[in-house]
């Protein structure tokens, strides 16, 4: 990758409609990247699963998003 934009985006003055597009000297287009993705193996997910038994969902949500955070 090098880190450059991989598309752009616009969105209408309402804010319901979004489309792409390729003009990026568009003072308006906003740039979108790509990122490698960081996945927890069923082995990690289940450790944080046991330790977070008794915790309410999110709790155990965030717990994995962290936990792929720190790959």
């Amino acid at each position: 990758m090098n880190n450059e934009p991989v598309a752009w985006f616009e969105q209408d003055e309402n804010m319901k409609s979004v489309w792409y597009q390729c003009d990026k000297n568009d003072p308006s287009a906003v740039p979108l990247y790509t990122h490698p993705a960081k996945t927890l193996t069923d082995e990690e997910i289940f450790k944080l699963w046991q330790k977070h038994l008794n915790d309410e969902i999110p709790v155990f949500a965030r717990a994995i998003l962290r936990k792929a955070q720190e790959k």
